[in-house]
């Protein structure tokens, strides 16, 4: 998952305004978040909900299905090289921004070479850093050379963050673009009250003419679950792409609503630290491990809609590799283990987590099940910008990291294996460069997601990320929690609107039945 600040409206503002909201026209949408939008440049968010609302004003060179699975978009075809370090492709004729400046292999030079620039400091650089050149042989082919092989590219250009922005745009509005975006989407950006509403209606020259098939689309960040679900009951919204598991059957009652519900790519864990001494020992991993039990998690945190781990890697994710042996929990065994490491009467530690409702339940169940095995555990629920500086402000070093375990989750949302295991699991991925929150390293596992971006031979890389799956497994640097499913309400009759498996969620394609 995505990092994610938790600044959004509080449910009294909710309810002071919750009159003011009104029920859409026939061929209008509205949508409630979750959260408030943070910006309209996906370039430079780490946002799931800036990703969601801007699928429906930019598109990517390369899309995904609901499925996750890789479709064209702007670009028509594409191929990699067997050294895995240049990459083609030909993109679509005929396509206009919405400000009327062509779409064509200039243009996505100058994205590209925008999110390889290391100066401008772009949230998603980090996704293009190994970019040597990107070249224009005619209008409408792009090649994108790399400084090393990176197997992993093809996925990596479908990332949702991957937009095509107008150059024309870009030079005009400069640092300010996430005001103004202009994209080549079915929708143009109309109004953005920050905190209270966005607004997109309809582009009229889109290059597909069978879309867009509503006219306009408004977005109104809305913290409180319930807050959410009672306006989609009265018709003030018809789209809700979060919707929390404990409220579904209100949904799923109604004659008029219906639940969507997806397999989701966000593995939730429980993170050791391991410069702590006592989760260096692999006995005390595996005990945390044996006495949390996962089936129980999933019933009492997502209500049974999810599932338990059976890898590091969620199932949808490319390239998964189901583990042995399975997750179970046996508290008589971890006790053994624990005695074994010398920690028979258990020892204190602290668990950090977001302090919304359901990662409050996480916290909650994994301290009743660690006291099983005498382990004392001190819940610590954070405001999420407040988490985020803790785990991924400048200054952390592992040394003076002040966590003993955090629960977080991760959704590798370029589909692929590399964007998952390298940011969570290899040694380049500690915090705060990128996910490693338990400080976990193992050159066995480093070599394979090396090896693994060294081709483009899918093969090849799936027996390489093999590798990195069980070296992960047996040594265990996390409490591997559930894997959850994408639930979202929504209005019957309306078509094209639906979470995606990665947490974000897709309207461009959104129609109301005749």
């Amino acid at each position: 998952m995505k990092l994610l600040k938790t600044a959004i409206l509080g449910a009294t503002m909710i309810a002071g305004t919750f009159g003011t909201y009104q029920a859409a026209q026939a061929a209008d949408l509205s949508i409630a978040l979750n959260q408030i939008i943070q910006g309209l440049n996906p370039q430079d968010s780490n946002y799931n909900v800036d990703y969601s609302v801007a699928n429906g004003i930019f598109e990517r060179l390369i899309a995904f299905d609901g499925d996750m699975k890789l479709v064209p978009q702007l670009a028509t075809s594409w191929e990699g090289s067997t050294d895995a370090r240049t990459f083609t492709l030909k993109l679509r004729h005929g396509v206009k921004f919405q400000d009327g400046t062509d779409f064509n292999a200039a243009a996505v030079k100058v994205n590209l070479d925008r999110l390889a620039d290391a100066s401008l400091n772009l949230k998603k650089h980090s996704l293009f850093k190994l970019v040597e050149s990107v070249e224009t042989p005619d209008e409408y082919t792009v090649v994108i050379k790399l400084s090393k092989p990176f197997g992993a590219m093809i996925n990596t250009l479908a990332h949702p963050s991957v937009v095509m922005e107008s150059p024309a745009a870009i030079e005009k509005y400069g640092k300010d673009i996430s005001k103004h975006p202009v994209g080549t989407g079915p929708f143009k950006f109309q109004e953005w009250v920050p905190g209270e509403k966005l607004i997109v209606v309809k582009n009229e020259n889109y290059w597909d003419s069978e879309w867009p098939k509503v006219d306009k689309v408004t977005f109104y960040p809305v913290a409180e679950n319930g807050t959410r679900v009672s306006m989609l009951m009265s018709d003030e919204v018809q789209f809700v792409p979060i919707l929390p598991a404990e409220l579904m059957k209100r949904v799923s009652e109604s004659d008029k609503y219906e639940v969507l519900e997806k397999p989701g790519i966000s593995v939730w864990v429980m993170a050791m630290n391991m410069m702590r001494k006592e989760f260096k020992d692999v006995r005390v991993r595996e005990a945390f491990n044996l006495a949390i039990d996962q089936k129980a998690f999933t019933q009492v945190v997502y209500g049974g809609h999810a599932i338990v781990p059976d890898s590091p890697l969620a199932p949808a994710t490319q390239f998964h590799a189901t583990q042995t042996p399975a997750l179970s929990t046996d508290v008589a065994k971890a006790k053994e283990l624990m005695k074994e490491a010398g920690y028979e009467n258990g020892f204190k530690i602290n668990l950090w987590a977001r302090n919304n409702s359901t990662e409050v339940r996480m916290l909650q169940f994994i301290k009743q099940q660690l006291s099983q095995i005498n382990v004392d555990v001190e819940i610590v629920p954070l405001e999420g910008a407040t988490r985020a500086e803790k785990l991924f402000g400048s200054s952390l070093t592992p040394e003076t990291a002040e966590f003993d375990t955090v629960i977080g989750g991760w959704s590798p949302s370029t589909g692929d294996a590399d964007w998952h295991l390298r940011p969570v699991y290899a040694t380049e991925g500690w915090i705060p460069n990128m996910y490693n929150e338990a400080f976990y390293s193992n050159p066995v596992v480093d070599k394979a997601i090396n090896d693994a971006l060294e081709t483009a031979d899918p093969a090849k890389r799936a027996a390489a990320y093999e590798v990195a799956q069980k070296q992960i497994w047996k040594d265990k640097p996390v409490v591997w929690l559930a894997v959850d499913n994408a639930l979202a309400g929504r209005k019957k009759g309306l078509t094209g609107a639906f979470p995606m498996p990665d947490g974000t969620m897709q309207y461009a394609h959104a129609a109301f039945d005749k």
